[in-house]
């Protein structure tokens, strides 16, 4: 046996683990891109839908409860998120005593017992908004297409027509 070192050999290991490592690499680093891509055009399913109060994270109810609209334990009828961080932010919703919505920290209520014949318009995205006011104030409800727009308007309607039928 020799010591030497013999020339007659393939002599491409190093360079073929070098090759693999490369292909790893390559595969990780498409993976990342395509991932953050999927991310930043992705629209989060379901949080811009017209829902129960029940079916809402608690953090996504909180912004109700500091404008001091929403009791601790209490839900509302119909919710739905209007803020651009989809972060309870901006709001209307539909409680018991009448239609409410905060923006910014402020909320503006609406009794159903006053509350004149709702409208509703359709954009030219396929989106509505639904429009409530009750002689002092006014209440603009902005949805995205197939956010539950219309059935919000039905609910509100029909909340109103029971109010009102209520009271003398």
């Amino acid at each position: 046996m020799s010591n030497e070192a013999s020339d007659t050999g393939a002599g491409c290991g190093l360079a073929a683990y070098a090759m693999v490592l490369l292909g790893v690499c390559l595969v990780g680093v498409a993976g990342i891109i395509l991932s953050s891509m999927a991310l930043l055009t992705a629209d989060p399913e379901g949080t811009s839908q017209l829902v129960h109060g029940s079916e809402i994270s608690v953090w996504r109810l909180q912004p109700m409860r500091d404008a001091g609209v929403l009791d601790l334990t209490e839900v509302p009828k119909a919710w739905h998120d209007e803020s651009p961080m989809r972060d309870g932010t901006e709001i209307c919703a539909l409680r018991a005593e009448g239609l409410v919505q905060v923006s910014q920290g402020t909320a503006t209520q609406l009794s159903f017992a006053r509350i004149t014949p709702p409208t509703v318009t359709e954009n030219q995205d396929g989106g509505v908004h639904v429009v409530a006011t009750d002689g002092s104030a006014s209440v603009t409800c902005r949805f995205g297409p197939k956010e539950g727009g219309i059935s919000f308007f039905k609910q509100l309607d029909q909340a109103r027509k029971d109010a009102q039928a209520q009271s003398p």
